[in-house]
């Protein structure tokens, strides 16, 4: 019996041998082609981190034939298209958008005879660790002199400090507040000028990105009372002996005293207060020449037409893009003539005014402007001419248009970007850059509110979003001119002097309406006389640093006396006397976009009118470019016909070498909702 099992093992041999040499010499198969595995997948499973620390996920797919896979990715479920894999077989799954919490990647891969593997990951994104967000004085006197100034400071501490919002008052908070400036370490200090009351400081500060921490501290000041003011000479004929401080007050008994001889005159630059008799030695300052209204004056004050106004480029963009402000004027017959191609002395191409370019502008205005006599804009703006809502109503020290509040859709544009209301799905998208302007219709770059950018300067390594509204609304220095209106007078930024000379923020007298938002535009506000400092066309007559007499002008404003939003943020009507013609643009081009039409076409507002040229195109600007999406592949394919040969005469060789390829390549174990084992 075992002889013959090895007969029979011997002749099964031979037989496949002999088909094999059968196959060789009539078919010409020079050998087995190997068999075809199941793509291979690997990948990294990163677990869980931090948001915004990951990127991609990487995943490696490994096959005998890369070009024919059908790769399905799935992200949450949702099937990914747009991925790219190289030649290696890598392909970089892109999880930077993803939000915070639970995910799945699932990927499938089919080879060309259908096998597929699959590999899944779950992993987890969280939120980095904030810390409570806290107040922390220095130590600083709380006992202050009469008349003497107090200092407090102190840091605030948050993992995330650029979150913060640092409020204080010298009333209470809820009814009104201040901004209070902080270092990019958190220091801050504060001081409070020509103390002669007793004063209680609230202080609050509101951080965190995921959630919100509050701290909140209280400052108490104590002020000595004034020293008593007297006679402190004992030999006097008044003679105080309570006095703390001498007046010059004291006589004296004297027998015909020669008269004290000096300058008696107080315009003189050695004037002698004690001086009785003029003895002829006054001396007095050359006059100058760069006084209020003069050209040196307007030089200085008009920041274009001058070489030290750098070249402005585009931060988002390598090249140079060598826009420049460029101003001059003329000054004859009473009135200042300035022609400016409008556009700013700052970065705009990164800030939504791409599609800005050089106008041909001139504005008209008197040099010394004169009030409408038919406005009272202290009880309201009834007879005043009221500012354009749409369009040009004033220009800047840099010539830059001024417009009005609302923007082409007929909303409050500002109010609309503070967030007061949003926008109804269908209208026109309006956006406002960092300094509250943008390009409109005919490339006309123009402001909706702020402005104060024009004097920030970037310090080295600083771009235009590092300008800070909220650093410009500053209660140190009165504000400096931003522009001028069309009736000639001023205006300034968001700070100046109150009646006791002390510097305090300008507000607004107008709030919105009862179930008002803004999206209604000027018809959502009213006038509240007394509401804010300014009157009802956002002006006040006061002295200034330019004209130290007293003179009407008008602010920028960002909040109103409430503490509401500051519509009309620059005016919202002329106080004085509009020229006849102020020169600037041509009301009739009904490609213009501006009064009475306003912004109603140009980049983030709609298409143009009928024959209008579209210039450049919407959103579109230096820096942008798109990239073609790779082609998207089906779901699954059927594999290809592999064309083999049946040959009968090879029946038993095939059977036999399954059976060796069965031996020799065991097949690959596949989870199929997990890793490829």
């Amino acid at each position: 019996m075992e002889n013959a099992d090895q007969v029979r093992s011997l002749f099964l041999a031979a037989l496949m041998v002999g088909s094999v040499m059968v196959g060789i010499l009539y078919f010409d198969i020079e050998q087995v082609p190997p068999v075809d595995q199941p793509p291979v997948i690997t990948g990294d499973e990163p677990g869980q981190f931090e948001i915004g620390t990951l990127e991609s996920i990487s995943v490696t797919i490994s096959d005998e034939d890369l070009d024919d896979l059908i790769i399905d990715i799935r992200l949450n479920s949702n099937v990914l298209s747009d991925y790219l894999i190289d030649d290696e077989g890598v392909i970089s799954i892109d999880i930077s958008d993803l939000e915070a919490g639970s995910h799945s990647l699932n990927i499938i891969a089919f080879d060309k005879l259908n096998q597929e593997t699959r590999w899944f990951t779950d992993f987890t994104i969280v939120f980095p660790p904030e810390e409570n967000a806290t107040i922390s004085l220095d130590s600083f006197p709380t006992t202050v002199d009469y008349g003497d100034n107090g200092e407090l400071s102190g840091n605030v501490s948050h993992s995330s400090i650029s979150s913060c919002n640092f409020f204080w008052s010298d009333t209470d908070l809820e009814e009104s507040k201040l901004i209070l400036p902080f270092e990019e370490n958190g220091d801050f200090s504060l001081t409070l000028e020509n103390m002669r009351e007793n004063v209680s400081i609230s202080m609050e500060v509101s951080c965190g990105i995921n959630f919100i921490t509050i701290d909140s501290s209280v400052v108490d000041f104590t002020v000595n009372p004034a020293p008593i003011s007297g006679c402190t000479d004992s030999e006097a004929n008044n003679y105080d002996e309570n006095a703390e401080e001498d007046d010059g007050s004291c006589t004296y008994d004297e027998e015909n005293p020669d008269p004290v001889e000096g300058c008696t005159d107080s315009t003189a630059t050695n004037y002698d207060d004690t001086a009785e008799v003029d003895d002829g030695s006054c001396e007095y300052e050359e006059p100058s020449e760069n006084t209020t209204g003069s050209p040196e004056w307007w030089s200085e004050t008009l920041l274009c037409d001058e070489d030290q106004v750098p070249v402005v480029d585009d931060y988002t963009t390598e090249e140079q893009d060598n826009h420049m402000c460029d101003l001059s004027f003329v000054i004859e017959d009473g009135n200042i003539t300035i022609s400016t191609n409008g556009l700013p002395n700052h970065d705009f191409e990164s800030t939504l005014g791409c599609c800005a370019s050089a106008q041909s502008d001139t504005y008209t205005i008197p040099l010394t402007p004169i009030d409408d006599s038919n406005c009272n804009p202290s009880l309201s703006s009834e007879g005043c001419v009221m500012a354009p809502i749409r369009g040009t109503i004033a220009f800047t020290v840099t010539g830059v248009a001024i417009y009005g509040p609302e923007d082409g859709p007929g909303g409050d544009a500002v109010a609309l970007e503070e967030g007061a209301y949003e926008q109804e799905e269908g209208e026109q998208q309006v956006d406002l850059g960092v300094c509250h302007g943008h390009a409109g219709p005919g490339g006309v770059y123009h402001y909706h509110a702020d402005a104060n950018c024009i004097h920030w300067h970037a310090e080295d390594g600083e771009t235009m979003y590092d300008y800070n509204l909220d650093s410009q609304r500053t209660l140190s220095t009165h504000s400096k001119i931003v522009g001028f209106a069309l009736d000639g007078y001023a205006i300034y930024g968001y700070s100046g002097w109150n009646d006791e000379g002390e510097v305090v923020e300008m507000t607004s007298s107008y709030r919105l309406k009862d179930g008002a938002d803004g999206s209604g535009g000027i018809d959502d506000y009213e006038y509240i006389k007394d509401l804010g400092t300014l009157d009802s066309c956002n002006g006040i007559f006061s002295e200034t640093p330019d004209w130290p007499e007293g003179i009407y002008h008008y602010h920028t404003t960002m909040i109103n006396g409430g503490g509401g939003i500051g519509f009309p943020y620059f005016i919202n009507c002329y106080a004085g006397e509009l020229p006849s013609d102020n020169g600037n643009g041509d009301e009739e081009d009904p490609c213009a976009g501006g009064p009475p039409d306003g912004d109603v076409w140009g980049p983030g507002v709609g298409p143009p009118p009928e024959g209008c040229d579209a210039g450049p195109p919407p959103g579109g600007g230096q820096g942008q470019s798109s990239e073609a999406l790779p082609v998207i592949s089906p779901w699954f394919k059927t594999p290809p016909n592999s064309g083999a040969i049946v040959i009968s005469l090879l029946a038993m060789a095939v059977v036999a070498a399954n059976g060796l390829r069965e031996s020799a390549y065991p097949e690959v174990s596949r989870d199929p909702v997990g890793t490829t084992l």
